[in-house]
């Protein structure tokens, strides 16, 4: 089991890396447990992988930097740990069903309304 104490400091340190590259070996080191322990406890506790957990935060921060700046989605994709944008686009359209600019003009319509 990961003691609730773990799990939040494991999900603090997701947050304050999300924009750097984030491993398994990583996250469960900044917990002091094996990446096989982790990973496995991580998954009971939140009831998806560190490695799902990684992408749905990353993806949820851009959409609320593409809601709230102006920022290109080039430097969005930097900013959330992807190493390129064309990586960033794909990630994005998988968990969102849209690409990044796509969610970018909806947002702003449906703001206008």
């Amino acid at each position: 089991r990961l003691s609730p104490h773990k799990l939040r400091c494991a999900v603090d340190y997701i947050e304050e890396n999300l924009g750097n590259p984030l491993t398994l070996a990583a996250i469960a080191c900044a917990v002091a447990l094996s990446h096989g322990h982790f990973a496995h406890a991580f998954r009971e506790a939140t009831g998806v992988t560190p490695h799902r957990y990684v992408v749905e935060r990353r993806v949820e921060r851009a959409k609320n930097l593409l809601r709230q700046s102006a920022l290109p989605i080039t430097e969005i994709a930097d900013q959330v740990g992807c190493p390129s944008n064309s990586h960033f686009s794909v990630l994005f359209h998988r968990v969102t069903g849209v690409t990044p600019r796509q969610f970018r003009a909806l947002d702003s319509a449906s703001a206008s309304l």
